[in-house]
């Protein structure tokens, strides 16, 4: 139960953060996201002067049918067809623009990341508890304080905005089409720059948050960090059991070659080291066999038993222990090494000898 209530101090780890980031868990501003729609549409009229042109256009010939235009199911028809057709050469580009950017600014959050996860169902959503602890966390608490700051603060802002500009309203009525365009662009961007400014403001501050957020819903304890440890290296008493198994392994494969030998040489009590040579396979003898002490006595015992000669060489036997198994004798050991094989094969002559 302690560990239950541990202090959670550790950084995430990098497995942690891939899991989480699979999961869909990853930190993000939907502020961010959504205040860039106003600087498209903000640039688009503080630099697009076709803009302009083209919803005067647009308007003065919808001004224009409104007097002429004869109801009719093919004028309803080509009506909307050309309407559609002029706001989509205003709009077009605005809505292009906007979702370019979102997606930037998106995947600049997030990376590229394509998982259904968050989409499964989740029965722990439905457990009234959770939904309890969820509508009081600190991040529900933000999120409310948030808006209402911004309702607040944008509601003052505007207010004043507009209320500076109240007394120009009445020179609209000596201003031509045009006059009244301009104006109007003029006060929308003032607006929505102001937005732009307040609402970025609110989005960066709410990254920063959820960064602050995501790290500190990741944080591990030292427990958790132990056994993430052992899952990705490995129990160590589990390495070193595995470890013992392949020794054993490999010492039985390693006596099943003793037999094959054509000598052992002995210290005679702590060394003992098998040879074999093959003339038409190897280029000086092997060494297909060694143990020291409990293992030695092991060999010698095999060596015994299958009628492999056995030699007492104790500074030879001390030298070829230093050697891997499977390893050729260095040219300074052939001289000694070779005058035992001779007694070898004259100790075999001699056995062939008196068996005929």
């Amino acid at each position: 139960m302690a560990e239950n209530f541990e202090e959670k101090t550790e950084q995430a780890t990098g497995r942690r953060r891939s899991k989480a980031r699979e999961q869909g868990n990853i930190p993000r501003s939907r502020d961010l996201t959504g205040v860039m729609p106003l600087w498209v549409i903000f640039i688009y009229m503080s630099f697009g002067g076709y803009m302009l042109t083209m919803l005067l256009s647009y308007l003065r010939s919808s001004l224009k049918r409104g007097f002429e235009f004869r109801i009719t199911e093919v004028s309803l028809m080509e009506l909307l067809r050309t309407d559609l057709a002029q706001l989509g050469l205003i709009l077009g580009p605005i809505l292009g623009s906007i979702l370019v950017v979102v997606a930037v600014v998106h995947f600049f959050q997030t990376g590229f990341l394509l998982t259904a996860e968050p989409l499964k169902a989740d029965l722990k959503k439905l457990n009234p508890i959770q939904g309890m602890k969820r509508f009081f966390s600190l991040n529900t608490l933000f999120e409310t304080l948030k808006g209402l700051l911004k309702v607040i603060v944008m509601g003052f802002i505007l207010y004043f905005v507009i209320k500076k500009e109240l007394i120009n309203l009445p020179l609209l009525v000596d201003m031509d089409m045009n006059g009244i365009m301009s104006f109007s662009f003029g006060q929308i961007r003032k607006l929505l720059l102001i937005s732009a400014i307040v609402l970025t403001t609110f989005a960066v501050a709410d990254y920063a948050y959820q960064r602050w957020q995501y790290e500190r819903n990741l944080r591990m304890t030292k427990q958790e960090v132990k056994e993430e440890h052992k899952e990705t290296e490995g129990d160590p008493r589990v390495k070193a059991r595995i470890r013992s198994l392949q020794r054993e392994m490999a010492r039985k494969r390693m006596m099943q070659e003793v037999p094959k030998a054509d000598v052992v040489i002995t210290n005679p009590t702590h060394f003992a080291v098998a040879l074999k040579y093959d003339s038409s396979k190897m280029g000086a003898p092997t060494i297909i066999a060694k143990g020291a002490n409990l293992v030695a006595a092991k060999i010698k015992g095999i060596a015994q038993q299958s009628r492999v000669p056995v030699f007492e060489d104790k500074p030879l036997a001390r030298t070829l222990f230093k050697l891997d198994v499977g390893q050729e004798i260095p040219e300074i050991l052939y001289r000694a090494v070779a005058a035992i094989l001779a007694n070898v094969y004259k100790l075999k002559n001699k056995r062939v000898t008196g068996n005929a």
